[in-house]
């Protein structure tokens, strides 16, 4: 895979990531949030470690074009990067989510949007990373 592509893919995914879950988060779910504050950060908390949010969104993207390279085949990119979107909310975002819904006092509905966010964020990420990353011989 050249260079261009990995660091275009890793661009492309970051991107996403963050304005993804600033739709999640910030426009989806911010009403069940505010529901729970005395369980959150205040804004003026989570904006100083904004910082710590966006290096997870860098390291998350960063990994998943790594593990796509690996697996890549001389197939429709459109089938695999479903499929690894897929499994990477299999491998992440669904425990994570049932993770602190067990841990944190959030109702099972919160979870579950959790899970429908961010599992297709995680496909689309993934269709993204595929349609860069596809081999030269390949099309749709």
């Amino acid at each position: 895979m050249d260079m261009k592509k990995t660091v275009g893919a890793v661009v492309g995914a970051f991107v996403l990531l963050v304005a993804g879950r600033y739709l999640i988060h910030e426009v989806w779910l911010k009403p069940d949030y505010m529901m729970h504050a005395d369980t959150m950060r205040s804004d003026a908390a989570i904006m100083h470690r904004m910082w710590v949010l966006q290096l997870s969104n860098f390291l998350v993207a960063f990994a998943a074009v790594m593990i796509y390279l690996r697996g890549v085949e001389n197939k429709s990119w459109v089938g695999q990067g479903i499929r690894f979107g897929i499994l990477l909310a299999l491998v992440g975002v669904i425990p994570q989510s049932l993770i602190e819904y067990s841990v944190y006092p959030v109702p099972y509905m919160m979870a579950v949007k959790w899970m429908i966010g961010e599992g297709g964020l995680a496909v689309l990420m993934s269709l993204v990373i595929a349609m860069i990353c596809q081999p030269k011989t390949q099309s749709a």
